[in-house]
C-alpha cells in the first residue's frame, strides 16, 4: 500500500513540474491584438463619418457615431469569461496529463518493474522447507546448480529477517562452496563463526576457506583457528589434516610430517585413509631431504 501511495505522489510531483504552466492564470495574447484592431477600425470609421458629414452624405453623424461605439463595446468579451475559460481548460489539460502520465508509468512498471523480481523472491522463499528436506538426501539426490542458486536466494531472504541465525549462515557458506562462489562462502562462514565462536564445525569451515586465500594475514588467521580447535580437541582429524596440508603448502615439511604422524597414531589400523597419510609423510620426508641437500 505504501509503495503504491508513494508512486502516485511521485507521479503527481512530476505532473506538477511538467504541467504547472497549465494551472497558472494565463492572459490571452490574442485579446490585446483584437483591442488594437478594434481601436484602429473605430478611428478609421470615425474619420469616414466626419468626411461624409462634411460632404452632406450623412444626415445625423452623431447618431452614427453612437451606433459605432455600441458595436465596438459589444465586440469586447467580458474579462471574467475569458479568465474562467482559460482556467477551466488549463485544469482540464492538467488532469488529462496527470492521468496519462500515471497510466504510462503504471504500464511501464507492470512491464519491467521490480514487482516481478519480488514475486519471484517470494515464491523462492516459500520453497525453503523443500530445500531443507532435499539436503537430507543430498548423497542420493543432489541439488542441481539451479536449485542451489534458489536455495541460496531463499536463505538470503531468511537471513534478512533473522541475521543472527548462525546455522543458516553456515549453510549458505556450504552452498557457496558447492557453487564455487568463494566470496559467498567466505562472508557466510565468517558470520557463522562470529555468531557462534565456540562452534567447532563453523570454526573449521571458516579456517578452511581462510587458508585458501591468497592473503597472508587471512592464511595466518586460519592457522590460528585450527590451532584453537586442536588445543581443545587434539584428536580432531579434520583440523589436523587441514593444518598438515597448510604446513606442506608453505614448505614447512617437518611440521607437515609431524602432524601427519600424529594423525596416523590416532587412526585405527583398518582405516582406509592410512595409506594416503603414509604417502603424504613420505613426500614430506623426501622434500626435507632435498632441502638438506640444497643447503650443503
Amino acid at each position: 500500500m505504501n509503495f503504491w501511495l508513494s508512486g502516485v505522489l511521485l507521479t503527481l510531483v512530476i505532473a506538477l513540474i511538467c504541467f504547472y504552466p497549465l494551472l497558472r492564470r494565463t492572459t490571452r495574447t490574442s485579446q490585446p491584438k483584437r483591442d488594437t484592431l478594434n481601436k484602429a477600425f473605430y478611428l478609421d470609421r470615425l474619420r469616414e463619418i466626419e468626411r461624409d458629414a462634411q460632404q452632406g452624405l450623412v444626415d445625423d453623424p452623431e447618431q452614427v457615431k453612437i451606433e459605432l461605439q455600441k458595436n465596438l463595446l459589444e465586440d469586447i468579451p467580458p474579462e471574467s469569461a475569458v479568465n474562467f475559460e482559460d482556467k477551466f481548460y488549463g485544469k482540464l489539460w492538467f488532469v488529462s496529463g496527470f492521468l496519462s502520465l500515471l497510466i504510462i508509468a503504471g504500464a511501464i512498471y507492470f512491464k519491467i518493474g521490480a514487482w516481478q523480481a519480488q514475486d519471484m523472491f517470494a515464491k523462492t522463499y516459500e520453497k525453503l522447507p523443500y530445500f531443507y528436506e532435499r539436503v537430507k538426501d543430498e548423497d542420493n539426490n543432489p541439488l542441481t546448480d539451479q536449485e542451489l542458486q534458489q536455495f541460496a536466494t531463499a536463505l538470503r531472504i531468511k537471513l534478512q529477517n533473522e541475521p543472527n541465525d548462525a546455522k543458516s549462515w553456515w549453510l549458505l557458506g556450504q552452498i557457496g562452496m558447492s557453487l564455487n562462489n568463494g566470496n559467498l562462502a567466505f562472508d557466510a562462514y565468517g558470520k557463522a563463526a562470529k555468531l557462534e565462536p565456540e562452534n567447532t564445525e563453523y570454526k573449521l569451515s571458516y579456517a578452511r576457506i581462510l587458508m585458501m586465500s591468497d592473503d597472508t594475514n587471512e592464511k595466518m588467521r586460519g592457522e590460528e583457528l585450527l590451532k584453537e580447535v586442536i588445543r581443545r580437541d587434539h584428536t580432531n582429524m579434520q583440523a589436523l589434516s587441514l593444518l598438515a596440508f597448510y604446513y606442506f603448502s608453505r614448505e614447512d615439511y617437518k611440521m607437515a610430517a609431524v602432524t601427519w604422524t600424529m594423525m596416523l597414531k590416532l587412526m585405527p589400523e583398518d582405516d582406509t585413509r592410512r595409506e594416503l597419510i603414509e604417502k603424504s609423510i613420505r613426500s614430506a620426508r623426501d622434500a626435507i631431504a632435498e632441502q638438506t641437500e640444497e643447503k650443503k
